[in-house]
């Protein structure tokens, strides 16, 4: 559980660092792992019974590239906001980013925050590099590393009768 105390924060602006270890997100990542704990930078700004919070959320993963199905290393990273709302009184409007805690509370839990903002940010066709080569659809030679002898401009035959068309055309 990724949490922040609330109960020792002074009134004005103050800053914090909290780490936690990846598995307390309970993230699952097709063809992918979290390898880090989860930085959270945060910049807490407390008046009365309101508490806004401000940062950024940050993992170091290993996910497998769409076109090479090799592993690398991505930083995913998240900017973060909520209003922290303590008190017994506050009704619940239901608004994304409000935390209604109630009073005397000593924590607040901001794991499932951080995961949904950490899992729209992961990449739906994760790549090692812009320009992947892939593999060889022939021989599954990974092109990033090696060449393959096989002839990638082969035609489907079905088509060669629309091609003369386009030509006499």
């Amino acid at each position: 559980m990724i949490r922040l105390d609330i109960s020792s924060l002074a009134e004005g602006h103050s800053h914090q660092d909290l780490e936690e270890d990846a598995s307390e997100l309970d993230i699952v990542l097709d063809g992918g792992r979290l390898v880090s704990p989860v930085a959270l930078s945060l910049e807490i700004d407390k008046s009365g019974d309101d508490i806004l919070l401000a940062g950024r959320a940050t993992v170091a993963v290993r996910l497998e590239c769409a076109r090479c199905l090799e592993e690398y290393a991505f930083a995913l990273e998240a900017p973060f906001q909520a209003m922290v709302v303590v008190g017994d009184q506050a009704e619940d409007t239901g608004r994304e980013g409000v935390l209604r805690v109630p009073s005397g509370a000593k924590y607040v839990d901001l794991t499932d925050e951080i995961r949904s903002e950490l899992l729209v940010r992961v990449p739906v066709k994760p790549l090692c590099d812009e320009g992947c080569r892939g593999l060889c659809p022939t021989c599954g030679t990974n092109l990033n590393r090696d060449t393959c002898s096989c002839t990638t401009g082969r035609s489907d035959s079905r088509w060669d009768a629309l091609k003369h068309l386009k030509k006499d055309g």
